[in-house]
């Protein structure tokens, strides 16, 4: 199957979940952004991100989100003091919503519906940070071709943070677990072909559905810091934590994996 065919079947299965999403928060996000001083990094696991985010000044600066899903996290980074932002998203539906919360927050930020590795060039060079968040690496079978996009649209000098899922995590996609002793079932660390999300992408209200057929690929953390590093992007800190994002995977296993990391790296 062609990346172009990947990507467009990955659209259509995020534009499905999307509805369930929105059905899930029930207008919460639109209520929330009412409030100026709201943020979507409020929650405990996200501790370690704002501690780095404290460390940059954004005033005056111009920021990114790639991919940015619905512009939650985009419109809160906005807030530590940011000119503008234009945030980046392959799903139609996603990209609708966030041009709604937008209009709600009343800020200086626009939204672009595409797939990332097309993003056009009059953006090159544009952004003083760009912002990679969890979930996200996963979508892209090549992330050499990845990297390169975010080099291209930094700015000298420019920043990006990355708020990953750990490699380690996708070990329990499948649904393995050290208490089942059901090791058919993990996810090998050099796994090198698509793997399916069959019931579903509702990670919001954990809905399981009949899902639009979609790919994700495992990447190495050798994998991702290669990617990194060969487009010119140097990396000033890598620190791995014990806290997952979207809850521990296995009981058994709490505190004794890296579930989440999170890099800071700068274009040369």
């Amino acid at each position: 199957m062609s990346e172009e065919n990947i990507f467009e079947r990955n659209r259509a299965a995020w534009n499905e979940a999307s509805g369930y999403h929105q059905k899930a928060r029930n207008g919460s996000l639109a209520e929330r952004f009412k409030d100026p001083a709201f943020t979507t990094f409020n929650r405990a696991c996200d501790q370690n991100l704002n501690e780095k985010l404290r460390q940059i000044d954004f005033h005056g600066k111009t920021i990114s989100h790639i991919p940015c899903n619905n512009g939650r996290e985009l419109l809160s980074l906005m807030k530590l003091g940011a000119r503008e932002a234009v945030g980046f998203d392959i799903s139609d539906a996603a990209i609708l919503e966030a041009e709604q919360l937008t209009q709600i927050a009343k800020l200086n930020a626009k939204f672009v519906r595409t797939n990332v590795l097309d993003i056009d060039s009059k953006y090159n060079n544009s952004f003083d940070f760009i912002f990679i968040s969890q979930g996200s690496l996963q979508w892209f079978p090549d992330l050499n071709d990845y990297f390169s996009v975010i080099a291209r649209l930094l700015k000298k000098d420019g920043k990006i943070i990355i708020s990953e899922i750990h490699p380690f995590k996708y070990f329990f996609e499948n649904g393995f677990s050290f208490k089942e002793q059901n090791f058919d079932k993990l996810t090998s660390y050099f796994e090198t072909e698509p793997n399916s999300y069959p019931t579903g992408l509702d990670y919001i209200g954990n809905v399981e559905y009949d899902s639009s057929e979609c790919f994700w690929f495992m990447h190495k953390m050798s994998d991702i810091i290669t990617a990194i590093l060969h487009n010119g992007i140097e990396i000033e800190d890598f620190d791995e934590y014990q806290n997952d994002m979207d809850g521990t995977p296995d009981p058994a296993v709490e505190g004794k994996f890296p579930f989440s990391y999170l890099i800071t790296a700068r274009k040369k």
